[in-house]
């Protein structure tokens, strides 16, 4: 949900199960692909093409659990704002409070960082690198000293390939970016919930000073209050934070999205019926036969070819043997 930041005290939790329900099409997509060139491409004589099926279906269905188990359980929040700082979890490295007082600005800035992917030519797959810049993203610029002492980890492998799009490096300060895409925000209204804490809660509360001192009785002793009348507190308790999850609902769907997860269910099930033989496209019937055709064949000249190997083999063999043995005869005559 997104409500206002009128209320500093409220503490906002902002996780990312809502972006990653919204990749089941993509991971569906990535098994609906699989299936059709496996369906399609003939694989005695495209090979290597296996492989890329095999991806395709291991990141889809990867994907597909993880989507589904992330709709039922949100998990852990990627950050969290509450009048003590903001909470920066770290996934399997740690959990980081910055307190507001460390934060020495709020901005709003465009991010360049990429993702690799696999680029696929003459059946040769190779890595490609792919630029993208990410617009808006509220960052809060921190002091390097207590990003170097409180955030950042030596290992690369830990850090991870995102590493540099989360924290970039600013002359003496740090830019640690808050990404609204990845916890399903408007990036107006999480800028504006940072920044009214920030202005809110960058200064510690000063303690108030005593305007009295409680007069003594004639003993000494502060005096007691009338029955009947209730004590009163000298301070009051600090106003209870509220705990507001942030984002859409993992669970809701939209009509889009339904759409195309109903329709590439569909294409599934139609490509899975086709495999198995309940049905056939127009011709497909005679190029399964000409493929089975073709296998037979290459089949039969394999094995020839085998056969031929092996007959050359023992022939070279029986040769070999021949002349030790004559040579063993002349030895002997030859010896006398």
């Amino acid at each position: 949900m997104n409500v206002g930041a009128h209320d500093n005290n409220q503490t906002l939790e902002y996780r990312s199960a809502t972006a990653i329900v919204g990749l089941l099409p993509t991971g569906l997509l990535l098994v609906f692909l699989g299936l059709v060139i496996f369906a399609l491409v003939d694989l005695d004589r495209e090979p290597r093409t296996i492989i890329g099926i095999v991806l395709c279906w291991m990141m889809g269905v990867a994907l597909v659990a993880l989507t589904l188990w992330r709709r039922s359980n949100p998990g852990k929040p990627l950050f969290t704002l509450s009048p003590d700082g903001i909470h920066c979890r770290i996934p399997l490295v740690k959990q980081v409070l910055i307190p507001w007082h460390e934060i020495q600005g709020v901005d709003t800035v465009d991010v360049e960082t990429g993702y690799w992917s696999i680029f696929w030519a003459a059946q040769n797959p190779s890595l490609m690198y792919n630029a993208l810049v990410v617009r808006d993203v509220t960052v809060v610029l921190l002091p390097r000293p207590f990003y170097d002492a409180r955030i950042h980890v030596d290992s690369f492998f830990l850090r991870g390939p995102g590493w540099k799009a989360n924290f970039i490096p600013e002359g003496s300060l740090v830019q640690m970016a808050l990404h609204h895409e990845l916890v399903s925000v408007e990036p107006r209204s999480l800028r504006e919930a940072v920044e009214a804490r920030w202005l809110a809660f960058r200064r510690p509360a000063a303690t108030p000073a005593r305007t009295s001192v409680p007069s003594a009785g004639p003993s000494g002793m502060a005096p007691q209050s009338n029955p009947g009348v209730p004590k009163t507190t000298a301070a009051r308790a600090a106003p209870t934070s509220v705990v507001i999850a942030m984002g859409e609902n993992p669970k809701a769907m939209s009509r889009w999205e339904a759409t195309k997860i109903i329709v590439l269910l569909i294409g599934i099930a139609i490509v899975l019926t086709d495999l198995t033989g309940l049905w056939q496209l127009p011709g497909q019937a005679q190029e399964l036969e000409a493929r089975a055709k073709a296998r037979e064949e290459r089949q039969y000249w394999e094995e020839s070819a085998r056969r031929r190997k092996e007959e050359s083999k023992r022939l070279e063999a029986e040769d070999k043997e021949r002349r030790e043995e004559f040579e063993r005869d002349m030895r002997r005559v030859f010896g006398r």
